[in-house]
């Protein structure tokens, strides 16, 4: 018997699930093990009697540990199946380059032969696959994210109970239980917020602005992820610019089902797939004392335990020179790259202090101004406290109800987009200060709907031009985030006695109108230079599609 230990956690999130439309190698021992291969070597095979393509492996021992010689072990990741083998058939070396990117001219003679084939549904569950992991390229689909103590999955049951109630000396008193249903599964996990800038290897184009958690903003407010040319196109709401830095908009997002992802939970010695899961809530965190945080939440249709290794992106197949069946391992160095994308480590990334947090808060005048009892123009000067800010998507799941049977749910479609928060301050009598904002709200009674520029940076200082709404390139300087509601409502500021007299602010978001979703842009700037070896997207180090 084995425990799992949270610690030893890691968690993927995909825009796919590992299972390509075209099946592929699933399992291939090595006959012919060559000559002159090193650790790390990544070899392409080209079919000598059949059709099939795009099938790779990496060297991952040498017969009697030289640094060179023929090979011992092969690791096959999820993307290096190809396409269109069968089993028995061989493939041969055709290409070898090692994983820095040399070509190794001097190695030849790796011959593997097929065992089996990988399916185009998923092992468990039986779902029908949206594609191979990637973890390298301008196209990558698979990442590992560093997620906080405290996250949690789970799927329950729907039940209904049918009683006996009866009249008389001796009544039956029984009762019997149905499972009705599966209910939406639930899950949460909290991240830091960490903006990085690509380096030369790296996953997208150099110089480019990025964040470790790009893909759940893309599936918070698209349907896709950034294309290879970092275009927005339709229903992809996130940009990694070089100027203005990594960008997500919501001004695409009114659509009925919001981008689907595949969040795998890798415990020490399971591994568990939340399918169809859509993001619901994205909370970030501007409490001054920690690191900059976001909580995410949301829904998925089941939950499956992933029993196949190749369909788990924390693990590759391992094959020796013998028919036996395979072993598998956690990524390695090598496999890694193919399988996923991971900018987890302390190096990879900033992480932003919210004590260098800071708000920029302005209006125009509004009724007639306060005089009239609406607002004066005036650009104010407030330092926070801490706060909080929610971006909901209310999705809701439709479940059949069949009698019967056991339904699980069908699909999700999403409601209201509410973007809120509030932010707390001391209470002061400096000029435009807080105590001047809860002056000017408290006596603009005629408004029915107030309108305040409103930026909140995240560990850093930042400061806006004077020359309209939009966002500008130099509003702050790397490393941190801009949080920019140009359409702000605020409500009268609430008096909180401590030790220190403060305020609380509570605020909502709006569009241009009830049709247009530019509630919220959000910004991002790295300082850190993100590079890792192993990325690439020609060559024998490309993925196999």
């Amino acid at each position: 018997m084995a425990l799992n230990l949270s610690r030893n956690t890691k968690v993927f999130v995909s825009s796919v699930n590992g299972v390509g439309a075209t099946g592929g190698v699933k399992t291939a021992h090595v006959t012919t093990a060559g000559t002159a291969y090193a650790v790390g070597d990544i070899v392409t095979l080209g079919t000598t009697s059949g059709s099939g393509t795009g099938f790779k492996c990496i060297v991952l021992s040498i017969t009697g540990g030289s640094s060179t010689g023929p090979v011992a072990t092969i690791g096959i990741p999820n993307n290096f199946r190809g396409a269109a083998f069968v089993v028995d058939e061989t493939a041969t070396e055709t290409a070898v380059e090692n994983y820095a990117g040399s070509n190794n001219s001097s190695a030849s003679g790796l011959v593997v032969t097929v065992d089996s084939i990988a399916g185009t549904l998923t092992t468990d569950g039986s779902r029908a696959g949206t594609g191979k992991f990637k973890g390298n390229e301008v196209d990558a689909n698979t990442f590992r994210i560093g997620v906080l103590d405290g996250y949690s999955f789970s799927q329950g049951s729907d039940s209904t109970d049918v009683t006996i109630s009866e009249a008389g000396a001796t009544p039956n008193r029984g009762s019997k239980r149905f499972n009705d249903s599966l209910p939406p599964a639930e899950w949460s996990f909290g991240t830091y917020v960490r903006p990085f800038k690509h380096g030369a290897a790296s996953f997208r184009a150099d110089g480019t602005f990025d964040c470790c958690e790009n893909i759940l903003w893309a599936a918070l407010s698209g349907t896709g992820l950034p294309n290879a040319s970092d275009t927005a196109g339709a229903g992809v709401l996130v940009t990694t610019g070089a100027q203005f830095g990594s960008l997500c908009k919501f001004d695409q997002s009114d659509v009925h089902e919001l981008m689907k992802l595949s969040i795998y939970f890798c415990l020490e010695n399971t591994t568990y797939r939340l399918n169809q899961a859509q993001i619901n809530q994205a909370e970030v965190d501007f409490s001054i004392d920690g690191i900059a945080q976001i909580t995410w939440s949301g829904n998925a249709t089941t939950i499956d335990q992933v029993s196949e290794a190749i369909e788990d992106p924390s693990k590759h197949i391992i094959q020796s020179t013998s028919e036996a069946a395979p072993t598998s391992a956690a990524t390695d160095t090598f496999a890694e790259t193919y399988n996923y994308a991971d900018t987890t480590g302390p190096s990879d990334a900033d992480y932003l202090r919210n004590k260098l947090s800071s708000l920029y808060l302005d209006t125009e005048t509004q009724g007639g101004g306060s005089a009239s009892q609406g607002l004066t123009g005036t650009t104010y000067d407030i330092n926070i406290t801490g706060g909080s800010l929610t971006i909901a998507n209310n999705v809701t799941y439709v479940t059949p109800e069949t009698i019967g049977v056991v339904d699980k749910p069908i699909g999700s479609f999403t409601g209201a987009r509410v973007v809120s928060g509030s932010l707390t301050m001391y209470l002061d009598t400096k000029s435009n200060g807080s105590n001047q904002l809860l002056t000017d709200l408290a006596g603009a009674t005629d408004l029915v709907s107030n309108v305040f520029d409103m930026r909140l940076f995240m560990g850093v200082a930042g400061a806006v031009d004077t020359d309209g709404e939009g966002m500008e390139a130099d509003d702050f300087t790397a490393p941190g985030v801009e949080f920019n509601m140009p359409r702000a409502h605020l409500t009268v500021p609430t008096v909180e006695v401590g030790d220190l007299i403060s305020a609380s602010v509570e605020f909502a978001a709006h569009g241009t109108d009830l049709l247009t979703g530019n509630e919220i842009e959000v910004k991002y700037l790295g300082a850190t230079s993100h590079t890792q070896g192993g990325y690439a997207s020609t060559g024998a180090r490309a993925l196999d599609a």
